[in-house]
């Protein structure tokens, strides 16, 4: 994927630091062992920002959506409605959704930008260690990038930069009327 060149972009040192999920992506589509969701989610900060708490048991047995995003990043604040959709249909069947804000000026941004959007799932904020790439996926250079896990912990979708809302919303379908 080829990366927005660093002039004129506001976070640039972030598009160097941040995670990638192409890696991921890969592995996803050729039916490489990707970790288990606990080791992920045993990577993610637990510092949340917004009304919403972080509830990581809450995680077991549901269908997660981990969307990493930036409150600078154009196509992360139009995927928001997407987003909101999918918690409107599928909150109630086991599915649950959580993003990871990457901004470099951490709660400082994301704090008003949950309140400003009155999310009704976790934002957790990104620490040096995700941001430079220190995951399980390797680092993302493309926001907003997704990881669909199934009830079992399964990666069963990954996506990077912009996806249709009805293909994100077939999958999360998908995944949520599976048997276990």
């Amino acid at each position: 994927m080829p990366e927005l060149p660093e002039s004129g972009r506001r976070g640039a040192g972030v598009t160097r630091s941040v995670l990638s999920l192409l890696m991921l992506c890969a592995c996803a589509h050729s039916g490489t062992g990707l970790p288990h969701r606990d080791v992920f989610v045993g990577t993610l900060p637990q510092d949340v920002v917004g009304a919403v708490r972080f509830d990581r048991a809450a995680l077991s047995g549901s269908v997660v959506l981990v969307t990493f995003i930036a409150t600078w990043c154009f196509p992360c604040l139009a995927d928001l409605a997407s987003l909101d959709n999918l918690e409107r249909k599928f909150a109630t069947k086991g599915f649950t959704q959580v993003l990871v804000g990457l901004d470099l000026e951490g709660r400082r941004v994301l704090e008003p930008f949950a309140a400003q959007y009155a999310l009704r799932y976790p934002l957790l904020v990104g620490d040096d260690r995700l941001r430079s790439g220190s995951t399980p996926f390797g680092p993302i250079r493309e926001l907003p990038s997704r990881v669909l896990f199934d009830r079992s912990g399964q990666v069963i979708a990954a996506y990077s930069g912009v996806v249709s809302p009805a293909e994100l919303e077939r999958k999360v379908r998908e995944a949520v009327e599976a048997r276990q």
